[in-house]
């Protein structure tokens, strides 16, 4: 095992032992989530992500990532819906950056998956 493998299933370890400890604290799944992505296991990363969802559904930066994580993964309707939540959540709390960053990747997202803005998207 390599010295990153073993730092990044280190770092896995230390962030599931913190949700074992607080299994209902968002951050912690979020960590676990950005640590899996970080390793491109999108899989596990989506499923980490979902979870944070559950404990903290108007979480914008959830959203965000996930609506990356699914645009990595080839899943268009699941990257714009999300995409369009985060940048919408970040829109209600004035935060500009992240909203127009949400809105160019949202852009993007509709032309590469060839959708429409309106066209029929998920509801999660």
């Amino acid at each position: 095992m390599s010295f990153w493998n073993w730092f990044g299933s280190g770092k896995l370890r230390e962030c599931e032992e913190k949700i074992r400890l607080e299994p209902e604290n968002p951050q912690c799944h979020f960590d676990l989530a950005t640590e899996y992505e970080r390793q491109r296991q999108y899989p596990q990363a989506i499923e980490a992500f979902q979870k944070t969802l559950t404990l903290s559904p108007r979480s914008a930066e959830t959203h965000f990532n996930l609506g990356v994580l699914y645009e990595t993964t080839g899943n268009g309707r699941q990257a714009i819906f999300h995409m369009v939540q985060a940048g919408n959540l970040f829109s209600e709390r004035n935060d500009v950056e992240s909203k127009d960053k949400a809105r160019k990747n949202l852009k993007t997202y509709y032309k590469q998956f060839d959708f429409q803005p309106g066209d029929n998207t998920p509801s999660s």
